[in-house]
């Protein structure tokens, strides 16, 4: 777990300056998965597989264009991580909807119900 830490700054850097949407991420003792968290492991799976293209575009969802160029290199740690812990995620990839009729949001609240 000590090597994926720097990607897991980097990405919630880019997060906490570039996004234009809230991420919903539970809590570690959550049963459930969040649809923000499986596009996250949508990203990485995509990842692995050497498909910038399709990690790119999932990160678009939550950050402009820039964002998502600079969240690359931090998945694609990721990516390596968990492939060399034997964890292959498998490649399911759903079309995003329409990046135009996602509302932006300036900001949220800490207590918002994206986080539990």
């Amino acid at each position: 777990m000590g090597d994926a830490v720097p990607s897991l700054e980097s990405i919630i850097e880019i997060f906490a300056c570039t996004a234009h949407t809230a991420i919903a991420v539970h809590c570690p003792t959550c049963p459930r998965m969040s649809d923000s968290e499986h596009g996250m492991l949508r990203a990485i799976a995509a990842a692995q597989k050497e498909r910038d293209d399709i990690a790119r575009e999932q990160f678009e969802c939550w950050l402009p264009p820039v964002g998502a160029d600079w969240a690359l290199a931090p998945v694609r740690g990721l990516a390596t991580i968990f492939r060399m812990a034997g964890l292959i995620l498998p490649d399911r990839h759903v079309p995003s909807f329409e990046h135009d009729r996602t509302m932006a949001m300036k900001s949220w609240l800490v207590g918002s119900p994206t986080l539990h």
